[in-house]
């Protein structure tokens, strides 16, 4: 294991482990972020969906009351880069926002959604609301170092 990698996975693991976040990568959910662990260049976690009324869209669409229980995967990847409430695939992957202000924000759209809404409309609509909040802050900077 590379130590400045396992080293950037202990910033990711104080940071985020255990909470929620808004998941994007061709569709959006509410998710819970576990096992952040380093696995030889990459960091890894689990990552499990916080079923939420009117979430599902895009890629992950889903009825509700959803007939199946929550989603459950991994995702990891090299490089990643993160802020202080955000984590990515450093080359356009998946997205993770763990900034309570905007998690409520999709969860207050997502309760304001029809039972038969579009799901494409609802991912596009998270993506807009994910841009509005990248352009009021700081720009994510690549933390993990370019070897990885």
């Amino acid at each position: 294991m590379d130590s400045t990698c396992a080293s950037h996975c202990e910033v990711l693991r104080a940071r985020f482990e255990g909470r929620e976040a808004i998941y994007v990568e061709k569709g959006a959910l509410r998710v819970r972020v576990t096992n952040i662990r380093s696995e030889g260049l990459s960091v890894r976690a689990n990552v499990e969906e916080v079923i939420t009324p009117g979430l599902g869209v895009g890629f992950f669409a889903r009825t509700h009351p959803p007939t199946t229980g929550p989603l459950r995967w991994d995702i990891g990847g090299d490089p990643t880069s993160y802020s202080d409430d955000s984590w990515s695939m450093g080359y356009g992957g998946w997205e993770l926002y763990f900034d309570p202000e905007f998690i409520q924000a999709v969860i207050d759209f997502s309760a304001r959604r029809p039972n038969d809404a579009d799901p494409y409309e609802g991912y596009v609509a998270v993506c807009d609301m994910a841009l509005k909040r990248i352009l009021m802050r700081d720009p994510q900077s690549p933390c993990l170092p370019e070897a990885m």
